[in-house]
């Protein structure tokens, strides 16, 4: 009996602890978070791209002529770029961010001005530790642009 009975506590405990797991599991956010508006302009989704690590560094450079355009960047809603002049790829600036969520995570590009030619146009470079994506966003005064990340 006295076996009988540290079985089932045994089995007790492999059962919840299987539950956490599947609990933790269940955090996974499987589809797109990005709000629809953020600084009551439209969020417009360009892009979904999918690296494999919740740190990493992203590189930010005006994407076409230099221009004057002036930005914020968010990633899920915090400020890791703030009213900054993009300059061209060798100065670029480079931030550390952490992606919190397995699955979707997004870069959100808030558009202080338009620069002297419109859209507000940016290359963004994302550096997971392994591989790099990179990929182009505008934003302009009436809309953000926006990119899914995916964190496998």
């Amino acid at each position: 009996m006295k076996y009988f009975t540290l079985l089932l506590m045994f089995f007790s405990l492999f059962i919840v602890s299987c539950q956490k797991d599947e609990d933790e599991k269940s955090d996974r956010k499987d589809e797109s978070i990005a709000p629809t508006t953020s600084f009551g302009r439209d969020n417009e989704i360009l892009d979904t791209i999918e690296i494999s690590s919740k740190e990493v560094e992203i590189s930010v450079w005006d994407y076409a002529s230099i221009d004057g355009d002036v930005i914020s960047v968010y990633v899920n809603g915090e400020a890791i770029i703030t009213e900054d002049t993009l300059r061209g790829y060798s100065e670029r600036r480079t931030v550390n961010a952490y992606l919190e969520n397995d699955g979707f995570n997004y870069i959100l590009m808030y558009a202080h001005n338009e620069g002297y030619s419109p859209p507000n146009t940016a290359s963004i470079k994302i550096y997971d530790g392994v591989n790099s994506e990179q990929f182009f966003i505008s934003s302009s005064l009436q809309t953000n642009g926006v990119v899914d990340i995916i964190v496998n």
